[in-house]
């Protein structure tokens, strides 16, 4: 039986990084599409706010989908149609930097034709499809409004096997 869950920060941990002009808890979401690759530098510093704030997390959503060299791996691993671009966050303060990637993750057309829409396209609860899910791990969906990667049971439990911080794990149903 296969098994899926949403990815997302958790906004629940306290004294986080933050960047310069972002707010990286409740700000604005950027997405990239693999075909936006070249939108993107190979690489890009962001600057990160010195202060008491000392928690780097291993998953950001915001201002993009960021993510540590630990979650590059297990999705690399699982997922070999996936890109990346490096992103450097730098405190000037502590003269340090903190690689991080930005990930070109596929959409994949995941819906079951059971779920149900409100008038708006949003789901009033996202139902996968078993058939059109299997075999991939990492993706987003393409026929959603959801702004959250799927990642099936394999990646989840290898990304809780290297104790990820700032990761929660929302299970989505599979029909």
């Amino acid at each position: 039986m296969e098994r899926y869950f949403f990815a997302e920060q958790d906004r629940q941990v306290r004294d986080c990084i933050r960047l310069e002009g972002f707010d990286l808890v409740n700000g604005q979401r950027k997405i990239f599409r693999p075909e936006e690759k070249d939108m993107v530098n190979e690489a890009t510093f962001l600057y990160v706010k010195d202060g008491r704030e000392e928690t780097v997390l291993d998953f950001y959503q915001s201002p993009v989908t960021m993510i540590s060299s630990s979650v590059q791996e297990v999705f690399a691993m699982y997922e070999d149609n996936i890109l990346f671009k490096r992103v450097y966050l730098v405190s000037r303060e502590k003269g340090i930097s903190r690689n991080f990637y930005i990930p070109f993750i596929p959409r994949l057309d995941g819906m079951s034709s059971f779920v149900e829409r409100y008038p708006d396209g949003r789901e009033k609860k996202v139902i996968l499809d078993r058939e059109k899910c299997r075999g991939h791990h990492v993706f987003y969906l393409a026929d959603s409004m959801t702004r959250r990667p799927v990642i099936s049971l394999a990646a989840a439990e290898s990304l809780l096997r290297r104790r990820v911080i700032g990761l929660k794990l929302q299970e989505v149903e599979v029909r």
